[in-house]
């Protein structure tokens, strides 16, 4: 896994600004991950994104999420708070990803495995 093209051009700065209001692990993981392009440091991310997209109430994601995890089931991200953070990602990363791209996904296996296919392919 990489590090899209545009998200490498961007500075530790304005990474931080779209990531405003966002856990600060989710920033320094976004921060490490635009220099290392690591699955790991990506996956470090991952659970700062769903908390931050939860409706309100919904308890917070565990720090480490098992691919086997469902995201409606076991974190709560329905399908609306799912399409919102496809429109975060595709912002912050400058990859398009399309709201009908990711309403059959279901675990957090299936995310990263689309999330890895879309950096590589952009």
């Amino acid at each position: 896994m990489s590090a899209p093209v545009q998200y490498q051009a961007l500075s530790a700065e304005a990474i931080r600004e779209q990531l405003r209001g966002f856990p600060a692990e989710t920033v320094e993981a976004a921060l490490r991950f635009q220099s290392e392009g690591s699955l790991a440091a990506f996956k470090t991310m991952l659970p700062g994104f769903i908390e931050f997209h939860l409706p309100r109430g919904t308890p917070k994601p565990p720090a480490v999420l098992d691919d086997h995890l469902r995201l409606n089931q076991d974190l709560g991200l329905d399908s609306l708070a799912l399409s919102e953070m496809a429109f975060k990602l595709d912002e912050l990363f400058g990859v398009t990803i399309e709201t009908r791209e990711v309403t059959g996904i279901t675990t957090v296996a299936e995310l990263l495995a689309f999330l890895k296919t879309k950096f590589e392919l952009e």
